[in-house]
């Protein structure tokens, strides 16, 4: 027996781990009856196996990736072989990442991505002002530069002479 969109998206939804109310409401069932919904799926023979069939895949795709990413299986990825080539030292990130920011072995993503992590730590968030600071900063440099009638004038007072 085949299963319609909404199973289908439910079965999808449930296999990549989400749980079963808001699986329902990601496939388009109501949320107010999604807990009920969710559990009349659940007693459906079709979707179940669907489920497991999905969630076999996935541990399939997990044993390869894991393979990769341990490299039991060769790899002709370039950026695999090139971030080994960088080996971080033992005492400061900001040297490893200046490393792979400055080596042009490696890919400019991978570059990109070093120098987006450096940038907090070499250059300051230049940050607006609030009226405050306006406020503030106005009323120094007023006091600056005239002295007592800079400030007399603040006030809507005149000098007199």
């Amino acid at each position: 027996m085949s299963l319609n969109d909404k199973q289908e998206l439910f079965a999808l939804s449930v296999a990549a781990g989400l749980n079963q109310t808001e699986a329902c409401i990601n496939a388009g069932y109501s949320r107010n009856g999604a807990a009920a919904a969710a559990c009349r799926l659940m007693k459906n023979q079709a979707v179940l196996a669907r489920i497991e069939e999905l969630k076999k895949q996935q541990n399939g795709l997990n044993k390869n990736i894991n393979k990769i990413v341990n490299n039991d299986v060769n790899t002709d990825v370039n950026s695999v072989n090139a971030v080994k080539s960088v080996s971080p030292p033992s005492d400061d990130p900001l040297q490893f990442l200046l490393k792979v920011m400055n080596d042009e072995d490696l890919p400019p993503k991978l570059r990109v991505d070093a120098a987006k992590a450096l940038m907090p730590y070499k250059h300051g968030r230049i940050g607006e002002t609030g009226k405050k600071e306006a406020a503030m900063d106005f009323a120094i440099e007023k006091s600056r530069a005239g002295g007592l009638s800079a400030r007399l004038e603040q006030r809507g007072l005149k000098k007199v002479k």
